[in-house]
């Protein structure tokens, strides 16, 4: 159908973003080298900067403004933790139901191909998303996890690019065959 064929270019679509996506971050989160800052750590309260009954200084006022920033930050960071863990779960069940769909595929050479590249990039999301909560769970980040973060990123949409490639095939062209789509989709 029209609309399995839009949703494979728009998968293939992504896929180049996230390819590019992942080697930025490889770039940046990759280099050991270089010390890592992370301003989201214990930052004390506005009061250990301030002498009782003085007004603030401009520097207080900057160091009241950095305080609160951090804080904001940090409800971010937990945030983002919440979300790595529902992602990470929820492509457990993907995977599983990817895997189901592999074992009944594997007698057409093609869907079996295309459902193995899914299983894999399926593995490598989980991988980018544990990774990510080790990373924003933690009070001061984690620079290596933000790297494995980045490099299961790669892995992933590197597998699944072919994937959704060789799914156009049967979902873009004229006759649509209907048991090759029902053979490459998980929920199917």
């Amino acid at each position: 159908s029209n609309a399995l064929c839009s949703a494979d270019w728009m998968a293939l679509t992504a896929d180049f973003a996230e390819v590019a996506n992942a080697g930025a971050g490889i770039q940046q989160n990759c280099h050991f080298r270089n010390r890592w800052f992370n301003f989201t750590g214990n930052v004390p309260g506005w009061q250990a900067f301030v002498i009782a009954g003085s007004p603030p200084t401009g520097q207080a006022v900057d160091k009241i403004k950095h305080i609160r920033e951090a804080r904001r930050n940090r409800n971010f960071d937990i945030s983002q933790c919440v979300f790595d863990a529902t992602n990470a779960a929820s492509f457990v069940v993907r995977s599983i139901l990817q895997l189901r769909s592999a074992a009944r595929a594997c007698t057409d050479p093609r869907n079996c191909a295309i459902d193995i590249m899914d299983v894999i990039s399926s593995f490598g999301w989980i991988s980018r998303f544990l990774s990510m909560a080790a990373s924003d769970c933690v009070k001061r980040g984690n620079q290596k996890a933000l790297c494995s973060a980045d490099i299961s990123n790669l892995v992933a949409a590197l597998s699944n690019g072919p994937a959704s490639g060789m799914a156009t095939i049967s979902d873009c062209g004229s006759p649509l065959l209907p048991l090759n789509e029902i053979m490459h989709e998980p929920t199917a």
